[in-house]
């Protein structure tokens, strides 16, 4: 006998509702396999924008086009890419049209290499690209500072130089900066500081004193060019009333090829516990440093908005 018969009919309406169902089933996978939505698993190919060899360009009330760019800051409209150590190859998804893309100058805050600011006073590059897949198109990066940054302090040490002032005079005068055509980064001449025992210091700060309230509540660094064999210390001495205090807040690293720091004050400069300041800059010779040293500096300013 047929064993199927001996099954009962509800029992023979559930199996083959189970056997459409499944057929149902394995119908609507299919369907859903055969097109893009479940298969698509590939990436979309990018185009790269291509960014290398920053440069900056400076009117002459704005001292030397020297920098120390080390990244980039890229948005696709407010969309932000992320920061990109120079030189760069940064992917960009297509969209089919023309995308425009605001590129930003990133420094390191107070020399530390940790520290990625994107610098408030170099003006941003705007960027317009339609790129096709893995195109790679070449973004020139030259920056310049914005029209509204001030600059209160330029000092290129072409001449006569602002850093004359001694705080220590009680202690002695200690070494004094040289202007020497030899040792050079941009101009005809720059700053020595050389220490030719082993008791050597220096310290000097600027002549010109600088009111916090020109730049009150606003972005504030100080740019030094440097090229030493020993360290220094770049800070200020602060006024307030007839009191007088000495803050060193950098130390700047050794470095055998001219380099260049950002300083942030910003901080300092917005203390409402003092009223006015000067820029400051020392060094000495310790047990360990070689006799002579020598510190080169040039094209110090203090900028903001």
């Amino acid at each position: 006998m047929n064993k199927m018969n001996k099954v009962p009919n509800s029992f023979r309406f559930v199996i083959n509702n189970m056997k459409n169902l499944r057929l149902l089933t394995y119908l609507c996978i299919v369907t859903l396999l055969s097109s893009c939505s479940l298969f698509d698993t590939e990436d979309p190919i990018p185009g790269f924008l291509v960014f290398e060899n920053p440069s900056l360009s400076t009117t002459p009330i704005e001292g030397a086009p020297t920098h120390n760019i080390k990244d980039v800051w890229v948005f696709d409209g407010p969309t932000f890419l992320g920061i990109f150590p120079l030189p760069a190859k940064v992917p960009v998804i297509l969209s089919g049209s023309e995308k425009q893309f605001t590129v930003f100058a990133g420094v390191r805050n107070n020399g530390g290499l940790g520290n990625a600011l994107r610098y408030p006073f170099f003006e941003p590059i705007e960027v317009s690209a339609n790129l096709s897949a893995r195109e790679e198109k070449p973004i020139p990066l030259l920056f310049q500072y914005s029209e509204n940054v001030k600059f209160d302090l330029i000092e290129d040490f072409e001449s006569n130089h602002i850093f004359v002032n001694d705080p220590n005079e009680s202690d002695g005068e200690g070494v004094d900066i040289l202007i020497q055509s030899e040792v050079v980064l941009s101009g005809s001449s720059s700053a020595q500081i050389i220490f030719d025992t082993d008791t050597s210091s220096f310290e000097r700060t600027t002549l010109a004193t600088y009111d916090r309230q020109n730049n009150l509540g606003s972005a504030t660094f100080i740019e030094i060019d440097y090229k030493c064999d020993i360290p220094f210390l770049a800070g200020w001495i602060t006024y307030r009333d007839n009191f007088i205090q000495r803050d060193y807040t950098v130390l700047v690293a050794p470095s055998e090829e001219w380099n260049k720091i950002y300083i942030d004050i910003s901080e300092f400069v917005g203390n409402i516990e003092i009223d006015r300041y000067s820029i400051a800059l020392a060094s000495a010779v310790t047990g360990d440093d070689p006799i002579p040293s020598n510190v080169y500096l040039d094209n110090i300013k203090l900028v903001h908005f």
